[in-house]
């Protein structure tokens, strides 16, 4: 039986990626979770495999949904998870705070918790984190490395700090 990856975040730019990637470089099934008004542009040439059902499988799920996440992982039964949905825009941060931390943060833990509670799964996870999270950073401190520390400089990159720790 082939492996099965569940990508949070398959409609953005490093998720669609990552789905083009496993597709070429593995025989796994793909599962990716999308929002109702998730764009699709960066997937549009996934749709034609999504709708007969080839190897790519888009399941509805929201981080700020526990039951959606929930039906997303029984219906993928994944070996590997990948979660790159986040509300990502720095930006967008600074006006929608509570929304930011909510998805980021508390979305990430609802989806381990759906996880460590869906029996019979053992996935290998993977979280995205971002740069974000080390602020400006001195150029005596470059490359950046896991010495570097955190000075998160928006509501996005403590967001994303918050959930690296």
């Amino acid at each position: 039986m082939a492996k099965r990856a569940l990508i949070t975040g398959i409609t953005g730019m490093v998720g669609s990626h990552l789905g083009d990637f496993l597709l070429a470089n593995t025989d796994w099934e793909i599962y990716g979770v999308c929002r109702w008004r998730s764009p699709l542009d960066n997937v549009e040439h996934l749709l034609e495999r999504v709708n007969k059902k080839d190897r790519v499988f888009f399941l509805y799920g929201d981080l700020t949904d526990y039951s959606s996440l929930q039906n997303a992982v029984n219906a993928a039964r994944p070996d590997y998870v990948f979660h790159l949905a986040a509300q990502s825009y720095p930006l967008v941060s600074f006006s929608h705070p509570l929304q930011t931390l909510d998805a980021n943060i508390l979305g990430t833990a609802r989806l381990l918790e759906v996880l460590r509670h869906t029996s019979d799964i053992s996935p290998v996870i993977h979280i995205c984190a971002s740069s974000e999270v080390f602020g400006r950073v001195p150029r005596e401190k470059l490359p950046i490395n896991e010495e570097c520390s955190f000075h998160p400089a928006s509501p996005y990159a403590i967001s994303k700090a918050g959930t690296d720790l």
